[in-house]
């Protein structure tokens, strides 16, 4: 259970009161229970006899459909979390290629493991988690970082130790700032072409009147900055849809638009590539 707590709240429900002239702290959360209990009404830490009753412990962090938060939302336990569950997926990656890398074919000797191999290995062991909930992640030194680790973790693995941008175009990985606003232009498109019975929906709905009043960095103004990035001609949701997503069956759209996404997004990346050029390190 999730309970939500505005600051002024919380911080009124810390600070002591004065109740008929005696200091007392506010009484924390609990839960009711729904039948009564009428066994020890003595030993009960709240007023409500005959009830028995959970105390609620606040903890500073929790985990929510996979995805470890924090209180203020500042996602820097998530992106702690992410690194974590990178670094072991790292670690069971980079044993099993050192394994290939110089065990020998038991009918061949010569031969080793191709770097295609190790790395179609460790995309699903680390580079799936650095992706899962990337598109969540508003603060650009987050992404920085989980940058750095996916770039020290990939180079490690291949025994690569060049130019980061030079290997991700070898390995055909975007930088994820990239794929960040590909995840946020999908996920627009996904909310405003849900059927109209849906919650998705009648969240679009309700956000339309709002897109230029809502405060930066939010989720709605991080997909209105993806789109114009990746996908310009859309930025009106009234615009016409790209051919092909047009003709695609109802299930399908959502990925056909992806596809579709893969061209702007080469040149968004050709361009990063181009200034990673004119300025070395």
């Amino acid at each position: 259970m999730v309970c939500f707590e505005t600051t002024q709240a919380r911080n009124a429900r810390k600070r002591p009161r004065k109740v008929r002239g005696l200091i007392q702290w506010p009484s924390p959360f609990h839960i009711l229970s729904m039948f009564p209990d009428y066994t020890n009404p003595t030993d009960r830490p709240h007023c409500h006899s005959g009830f028995d009753s959970l105390l609620l412990q606040e903890v500073t962090q929790f985990d929510y459909l996979g995805l470890r938060l924090d209180p203020m939302m500042t996602m820097k336990v998530a992106v702690a979390s992410i690194q974590e569950k990178a670094n072991t997926g790292h670690s069971l990656a980079f044993a099993v290629s050192y394994s290939l890398r110089y065990n020998k074919h038991h009918s061949n000797p010569t031969l080793c493991s191709s770097p295609v191999e190790m790395l179609q290995l460790w995309k699903p062991c680390v580079l799936s988690h650095i992706l899962l909930y990337l598109c969540y992640i508003s603060d650009e030194a987050h992404v920085q970082t989980l940058q750095a680790s996916l770039n020290t973790s990939l180079s490690t693995t291949l025994h690569v130790y060049g130019h980061p941008t030079a290997l991700l175009v070898d390995t055909g990985i975007p930088p994820l700032y990239i794929i960040q606003n590909l995840q946020l232009a999908q996920l627009r498109f996904r909310l405003f072409s849900s059927p109209l019975a849906t919650i998705q929906y009648f969240l679009w709905q309700l956000w339309q009147p709002l897109l230029k009043v809502v405060p930066l960095d939010t989720l709605e103004d991080r997909m209105q900055t993806a789109i114009e990035h990746v996908d310009p001609a859309l930025r009106d949701p009234n615009s016409p849809l790209p051919h092909n997503v047009t003709l695609a069956k109802p299930h399908n759209k959502e990925k056909s638009y992806k596809n579709s996404l893969a061209t702007q997004c080469s040149d968004q990346w050709r361009k990063h590539f181009d200034l990673s050029l004119s300025n070395p390190p």
